[in-house]
């Protein structure tokens, strides 16, 4: 914990001069757009708005880890989404640990072997972290530093991912240990927060219970065994309606994610691999362990079968913590040798945590913007109201729907017209004023970002007719100045 959680703090508290740390290290687009969720929260939804489009409409996505950290951040008051983000991650991560605990001692890993394995369950990963050290491997060809395979991963860098594989460990054990239906209830509570938080861990966690059932449960059981998993149809036929019936959020569904070679996970899941075969292959103690042990295998080969198969195009969602199953495996065969071994092994799978850590701990632009860029968003955050729209460029965009009312008009790539406004920012400079002023009457733009200082009134940028008057002047360059709409007739 301290040692994925101190680089946050160091770059929080002594950024490069002039800069300001942006909360996240890795995936900083897609950060922000769970925070333009997390602030609606705070303003009091309960169901959000996709806030990467410029159209109305209603409310409709419902998560819950989104909606924890926006009301976190309005108890603190207001305005401490990152804060609040960082307390959940705090949560999510002694989650993570009692949950692997949970599955070790499951297994009948006990004694002095309990601890190691917790921490190999924690730190291990693959060969990523030697090959990006010492071979000069670009950081995103190094899979088990980058794709979040690993619990490591999500424990540094995106605790959306923690979420998920916490929440798939507790439903999967309360699934397989209820006895009665306060048990049964509980799993289907457990299992539907997890669909309104990291849908695609629901999936694994029905065919990783399906195929316990199946390779577990003589077929008279089948049946009743499989029949509190009828208590997740609501939540099932709601992410249906929401990911593919509804405008505002199907474009998801068609989102392509770039999946690496078949040959790129050697090395990342090779080490973990091997490690996993002899508690693969070894007797489980009693009928507890027996179970646990089947459970972990289904779903490290359902994250192998992804990897040959690809069966979606997003199919990589469905690797987040595959490396979990494989050390908790590799653990359960190490405990038939003295603890050290154990030690040994967290020893030589640590390395790719270790270069994790020590590549975010160094300051880099991913994860850092100039300060007057966060000044802009801040002035922002005092004059945005629901239904707002900033122009300005993607790097402000981004950041502004994130910490503030406004809508920007562009932010985050997956929108399905990204292209189109991208083009239409940058040409902006090069349009004369009656065009300029026609774009952002079209799109009902109400806040505008400049470069420099246009004055008072940008006539230079938008004519003299324009009702855009400066509110705010940040850097000392000045590097941008921002233009509020002046509120009148509705723009036709």
């Amino acid at each position: 914990m301290a040692l994925t959680f101190t680089p946050h703090v160091l770059a929080f508290l002594n950024p490069p001069p002039g800069t300001a740390f942006l909360g996240t290290f890795y995936y900083v687009d897609d950060f922000y757009n769970y925070l333009s969720y997390a602030q609606q929260a705070e303003q009091g939804a309960f169901r959000f708005q996709n806030r990467v489009l410029l159209e109305e409409h209603p409310p409709a996505l419902v998560n819950l880890e989104w909606w924890l950290v926006g009301r976190t951040s309005a108890l603190l008051g207001g305005g401490r989404l990152l804060v609040a983000y960082r307390l959940f991650a705090a949560l999510a991560a002694f989650g993570l640990l009692f949950a692997a605990d949970l599955w070790l001692q499951r297994l009948g890993v006990g004694g002095g072997h309990r601890l190691p394995a917790l921490v190999l369950v924690a730190t291990g990963g693959g060969l990523g972290g030697l090959l990006f050290t010492f071979a000069n491997r670009d950081l995103r060809e190094c899979l088990d530093l980058f794709a979040g395979l690993f619990p490591f991963l999500g424990l540094l860098t995106n605790p959306h991912f923690v979420a998920g594989t916490t929440l798939l460990l507790f439903g999967l054990h309360l699934f397989d240990t209820a006895r009665d239906g306060r048990g049964r209830t509980a799993a289907i509570a457990v299992a539907t927060v997890l669909a309104l938080v990291r849908p695609y861990d629901l999936v694994l966690l029905v065919l990783i219970r399906t195929a316990a059932v199946l390779m577990l449960d003589p077929p008279r059981r089948w049946l009743a065994a499989l029949a509190p998993l009828a208590g997740l149809l609501p939540v099932v036929l709601y992410l249906y309606w929401l990911f593919y019936r509804n405008p505002a959020f199907a474009f998801y569904a068609e989102t392509r994610y770039l999946f690496p070679d078949l040959w790129s996970f050697a090395p990342a899941l090779g080490p973990a691999l091997l490690l996993a075969l002899p508690g693969v292959l070894r007797q489980a103690p009693d009928r507890e362990a027996h179970r646990a042990r089947i459970q972990l295998v289904a779903w490290a080969v359902f994250g192998l079968g992804v990897v040959a198969a690809r069966p979606v195009h997003f199919s990589l969602q469905f690797l987040v913590g595959i490396g979990l199953p494989l050390l908790a495996l590799g653990a359960f065969g190490l405990c038939r040798s003295a603890p050290r071994f154990t030690v040994a092994a967290v020893v030589v799978s640590s390395t790719s945590l270790l270069a994790a850590v020590r590549f975010v701990s160094e300051p880099r632009s991913p994860w850092l913007a100039p300060r007057s860029t966060l000044e802009l968003v801040e002035a922002l955050g005092h004059s945005c109201r629901p239904g707002d729209i900033l122009f300005a460029p993607p790097e402000i965009g981004l950041l502004a729907a994130g910490l503030s009312p406004c809508r920007a008009f562009v932010s985050h790539g997956v929108d399905p017209g990204y292209a189109h406004k991208l083009a239409l920012i940058r040409t902006f400079a090069d349009r004369g004023p009656a065009e300029r002023a026609s774009l952002l009457d079209a799109y009902r733009i109400t806040h505008l970002a400049l470069p420099g200082d246009a004055g008072e009134k940008p006539a230079a940028w938008l004519g003299e007719s324009t009702r855009f008057r400066r509110h705010a002047v940040v850097g000392r360059g000045p590097d941008w100045s921002l233009y509020i709409r002046e509120r009148g007739p509705t723009a036709p």
